[in-house]
């Protein structure tokens, strides 16, 4: 028997991106039995946009309705709630999900053991240096299908941008934790749903397009709250464990007494380990430029292999936004570590 579906879309002063969403979410098919667009306090003309579309949708029937409490869980919350469907399909205000999405997210689900379903993520169309980069460095998930049974830090967490799970084990769980307003509360979510005994699938054959940031500040401040979630989620789902994340190298002890997150291997965190050797010991600063170098060499590749047209300058442009965003990532972390007691560095 094929699932009852639900879409649900939290909404915050997206006028920029909503366009290509609702036209993507009115051109999917198989179309969902309902979407549920929950307004999360809107001050742009989005609720203006979200009521043309309920009153034109083709296909499925659709539900505005509005969430004053802000933050991204009480908005999928409030519209989980509002779903009829057997199983409640999560996405953003900024992804454009395929036309066949759906139908790679349900297939899945046929096995009762799986509690939830993760679809791949790839980028809209980039426009400009800082959407490009997103596009070639920020949610990247893997090309293979998976199926998973348990969260670590490095693998078995999936974002709500593409993630369906049954609305009777949602809420069962008492869906996401809304003492977080953004970023970790949906990984923790699927590491609830580990314990409560269901696994996770992961399908590529489901894709959303995921419209990134344009502003360079605004990725930055995304990237300190992915890192600031790290040693959040250390705190609540690894009592114990050594992950060390080195150059070409991961090292993982789960029987270690202290629970210790490092990554080693960021962009930062070699430019540091550089400028440190050289200080020791002039020569070695010659090793700055050449790092410098392979980097643009890296991102030249990546760009070249998506067919994307960037100038020599606006590469240097991608270096400069890679080192930004691991920057950003390792303040979000070691500002966690402080606030949630967990060593994630």
């Amino acid at each position: 028997m094929t699932p009852r579906l639900t879409v649900v879309v939290p909404v915050l002063n997206a006028a920029r991106t909503l366009p290509r969403t609702l036209a993507a979410l009115a051109a999917l098919a198989p179309a969902p039995d309902e979407i549920v667009l929950v307004d999360n306090g809107s001050t742009d003309d989005t609720p203006a946009r979200l009521q043309a579309f309920a009153g034109s949708a083709p296909t499925a029937k659709v539900i505005v309705i509005r969430e004053p409490r802000r933050g991204a869980s009480s908005a999928r919350n409030a519209g989980a709630r509002a779903a009829t469907g057997d199983v409640v399909v999560f996405t953003d205000a900024d992804c454009c999900p395929r036309p066949d999405w759906l139908a790679g997210l349900s297939a899945p689900l046929a096995d009762a053991s799986v509690g939830a379903v993760a679809g791949g993520l790839a980028s809209t169309p980039p426009r400009g240096i800082v959407e490009i980069f997103s596009s070639l460095f920020t949610l990247q998930l893997p090309a293979a299908a998976s199926r998973h049974t348990r969260w670590t830090p490095w693998a078995g967490g999936f974002p709500t941008a593409n993630l369906a799970v049954r609305r009777e084990l949602l809420s069962r769980l008492g869906g996401f934790d809304e003492s977080v307003a953004l970023y970790g509360e949906d990984y923790d979510l699927c590491a609830r749903l580990y314990a409560a005994g269901a696994a996770i699938v992961y399908t590529p054959d489901a894709v959303v397009e995921h419209q990134h940031r344009v502003a360079l500040r605004a990725m930055l401040r995304q990237s300190f709250g992915f890192g600031r979630s790290h040693a959040w989620l250390m705190r609540r789902h690894v009592p114990r464990g050594l992950w060390l994340d080195l150059p070409r190298l991961g090292i993982v002890r789960e029987r270690f007494p202290l629970p210790l997150w490092i990554d080693g291997g960021s962009p930062d965190k070699k430019v540091l380990a550089l400028l440190a050797l050289g200080l020791l010991w002039r020569p070695l600063l010659v090793l700055l430029p050449l790092y410098g170098g392979w980097l643009w060499w890296d991102v030249t590749r990546r760009t070249r292999a998506r067919a994307l047209r960037v100038s020599w300058l606006g590469r240097w442009g991608l270096v400069g936004c890679l080192l930004a965003k691991a920057a950003a990532m390792t303040g979000g972390r070691w500002w966690g570590s402080l606030r949630y007691g967990r060593a994630c560095l």
